[in-house]
């Protein structure tokens, strides 16, 4: 066996050249998949919109929308608001001498100037558009998790740095007082064909990315956010889980399973397949199957000790199918990747823990055959041993362990 580098950027460009083949064939619609995608990618369901907010913030266009802001609050676009103005003690503007005298034979004082004082004001579509974006900057990523002093990476350490520029300036004197209005199509068109086009191109810019990504969910945007930054953002381990589970699906294609594009089914991402002579196959990732019984015994002690909705135990993915002796067998997939103790350290945690659901899903298990676990590590020749009740392999491996079990 030997250690082999975890070469972030590799394994990002693999996964994401295989993602859509698995979840979504070019015949089908973009919704579902990308909702499998997300599901993928440790992303709720109903929650999608987080990829496209995400996306949002970390774009380029926001990026240059912020550094444009204190160049911006310099040179905001004003209006003029005509105001009456009735005074004793100063003359501002032109003095409507009809009103002045009415005013003075009513209220009694020569003194009296009825004005039209003309004063700047900054409630323009311009700047409407302008604050919507800047709410929107500020909102998104105060609720996306990535500001918190925990997040130490790349794109959380942008988020946070976008989310203090903008609160500040949403805050400033002058953008503060703007009524609060959203854009509409007739004044988009004003701000896109007025003079003040060029000086609020940044705004308009990242207005239309936020339309896209956040207010409209764009298929095609979402599609790319899941693709630039669902996958950039995801942990190691989520990369390793679908690497692997790619590698799984391709080899159960080699051995002549024909697969269906994963889908979202009761909150869990599955597929199932067909072999040659009629034999079923069902494929769960990241979920705990009905196969696997309602209640494990890991969950079972954590109820009787009052513990409050105790999580049970999820193998990374679960393999169910009927053999071709006719009887049903399981086989649970464990992915472990580490990048400090290799291969070796990789193996014993996933031995670890499909010896704990061995002991956990024991009942459902009982009869399934040998070997019922396959652990598989990061890394390179490790070979599967078949005749045991757990298999150890590395990623090149997979085709091989699955074509003395599954095949």
């Amino acid at each position: 066996m030997q250690k082999l580098p975890w070469e972030r950027p590799s394994r990002i460009a693999e996964v994401g050249d295989q993602i859509w083949s698995y979840v979504s064939p070019a015949s089908q619609r973009e919704g579902p998949g990308l909702l499998v995608a997300a599901a993928l990618l440790g992303w709720p369901s109903d929650d999608v919109a987080k990829l496209g907010a995400l996306q949002f913030l970390l774009s380029a266009e926001v990026r240059e929308f912020v550094q444009q802001l204190p160049e911006l609050a310099r040179r905001l676009s004003t209006t003029s608001v005509r105001d009456e103005e009735r005074s004793t003690d100063r003359i501002r503007g032109a003095v409507h001498w009809g009103q002045t005298m009415t005013g003075r034979l009513t209220s009694g004082s020569r003194h009296l100037h009825v004005t039209a004082p003309v004063d700047r004001a900054y409630q323009t579509a311009e700047n409407e558009l302008l604050v919507h974006v800047l709410d929107a900057v500020a909102g998104l990523a105060a609720t996306s998790g990535w500001h918190l002093p925990n997040m130490r990476s790349e794109p959380a350490t942008t988020i946070r740095s976008h989310l203090d520029e903008a609160t500040m300036w949403k805050n400033s004197s002058m953008l503060a007082t703007i009524e609060r209005t959203p854009p509409t199509l007739r004044s988009l068109a004003r701000i896109t064909a007025g003079r003040t086009a060029t000086r609020y191109k940044s705004v308009l810019a990242a207005y239309h990315k936020l339309n896209a990504l956040v207010e409209r969910l764009d298929r095609a945007a979402i599609r790319a956010a899941i693709e630039e930054v669902g996958l950039v953002t995801a942990q190691e381990h989520i990369l390793f889980e679908l690497l692997t589970l790619f590698r799984v699906m391709a080899a159960l294609d080699v051995h002549g399973w024909d697969l269906q594009p994963l889908r979202i089914f009761r909150g869990a991402v599955e597929t199932h397949g067909i072999s040659p002579d009629g034999r079923r196959l069902d494929l769960w990732y990241q979920s705990t199957p009905p196969v696997l019984g309602t209640v494990s015994n890991y969950q079972q002690v954590l109820a009787r000790h009052e513990f409050r909705r105790p999580q049970d135990l999820r193998p990374d993915l679960v393999l169910h199918w009927q053999a071709s002796t006719g009887s049903p067998r399981t086989l649970l997939i464990e992915c472990k990747l580490s990048t400090s103790g290799g291969v070796k350290e990789a193996a014993r945690s996933a031995l670890f823990d499909l010896l704990a659901y061995r002991q956990a899903f024991a009942n459902s298990l009982a009869g399934t055959g040998v070997p019922y676990g396959l652990g598989v590590a990061w890394g390179g020749g490790l070979t599967p041993q078949p005749d045991q009740g757990v298999m150890l392999c590395t990623p090149d491996k997979i085709e091989e362990a699955l074509l003395t079990t599954v095949a």
